[in-house]
């Protein structure tokens, strides 16, 4: 067997207070019945391997033992850069906030901060976000709207519908709102400052803990008006380029015939939607069932997405780091895109304010 196959990933089951049992009910996952799951974390430094030469392993193991085969341009050394989870959402989540890498560095000594994406696999009628400041505030006014219990004032908030992509760059203050599950791309860093939690308790009759402090140092206090992405989708709607940021790309591919995909010399992680996918490179073919994740190593160098059973449309979400944002955009162009609707598309991942 070549060490160059696609990895089956064993996912890692979270209990949250927010959780319910949707992974398990919608999705088919395997979690545990008798507890509130709200995150499967699917593909991690720290998920082990579970088909092939490699099963048992981390993919730490690997980025030691293989090296730039596994990592490609991405230094092996660091921690793996991707990681992708499945959240359920049965209540609304706290409203918080992530730091950038320069201040995830100065207040936690962590290397990286936390930039992410939800792609929406399911929300309930009326479902919504909650999405940046809904207009301009200052440091001082969220310290006494804080205080006053009146934050939820000038909170944004944002319906959203199954297919929506919301890109979240760092020191965006956000909510996921009860009744939606997503698939989340971010930075690998659990760093999370707190800012309100809905006055509710755990088990044991606690509040959580709020960071309110440190989220003042970090929060963009300008009012938002992002919405979803507007995704690049090539002409025979096999592939959508879905995010194209500095730290990921994200990329939906939904075909009846295979497709041959670049690992553009990246590790690249893969989940399959509501059908099985199966997934070929360097001769190894591997059935990923739906709703879970696998790893393609970056000197694999191409990959093949198909149905499993004839008949089948694959639906799969792929995701890499990409080598830089000009050389994202030569390949978008090289798709056929024109580079004025190009320029746009990218336009969506620029800062916020310089």
């Amino acid at each position: 067997m070549s060490t160059l196959y696609p990895m089956l990933i064993e996912q890692r089951y979270d209990e949250r207070i927010w959780g319910g049992h949707n992974l398990v009910e919608r999705l088919g996952k395997s979690a545990p019945r008798d507890k509130k799951i709200g995150e499967s974390w699917e593909v991690y430094d720290e998920n082990r391997v579970s088909n092939g030469l490699y099963a048992g392993q981390t993919i730490a193991d690997l980025r030691s033992k293989m090296g730039s085969d596994l990592m490609g341009h991405v230094p092996a050394e660091t921690t793996f850069p991707l990681l992708t989870k499945l959240l359920d959402a049965q209540d609304v989540l706290s409203v918080q906030v992530h730091p950038d890498d320069e201040e995830a560095q100065r207040l936690e000594h962590q290397s990286q901060g936390k930039t992410e994406c939800w792609y929406v696999i399911h929300a309930e009628p009326a479902a919504e976000i909650i999405y940046g400041f809904s207009r301009d505030t200052t440091p001082d006014e969220y310290e006494r709207l804080v205080a006053s219990g009146e934050l939820n004032g000038i909170l944004r908030s944002l319906l959203v519908r199954d297919g929506d992509v919301i890109y979240l760059p760092a020191r965006t203050l956000h909510a996921i709102g009860a009744g939606i599950i997503v698939y989340e791309l971010q930075q690998t860093s659990d760093v999370t400052y707190r800012i309100y939690d809905w006055n509710r308790r755990d088990a044991n009759g606690q509040t959580r803990e709020l960071h309110l402090e440190k989220a003042k140092q970090v929060l963009d206090f300008h009012g938002f008006s992002r919405g979803p992405i507007r995704p690049l989708v090539q002409s025979d709607g096999r592939r959508a380029i879905l995010i194209a940021g500095p730290y990921f790309t994200e990329e939906m591919i939904a075909t009846r015939e295979p497709v041959e995909i670049s690992t553009y010399g990246s590790p690249v992680a893969i989940c399959a939607l509501e059908n099985p996918v199966a997934v070929a490179a360097a001769e190894e073919t591997v059935a990923l069932a739906p709703y879970s994740s696998l790893l393609v190593p970056a000197a694999a160098g191409a990959y093949s997405v198909s149905p499993n059973s004839p008949g089948d449309r694959a639906r799969c979400l792929i995701a890499y780091v990409p080598e830089s944002k000009e050389a994202t955009r030569q390949e978008l162009v090289s798709r056929g895109f024109a580079a004025e609707e190009v320029g746009i598309f990218l336009r969506q991942f620029d800062p916020v304010r310089e």
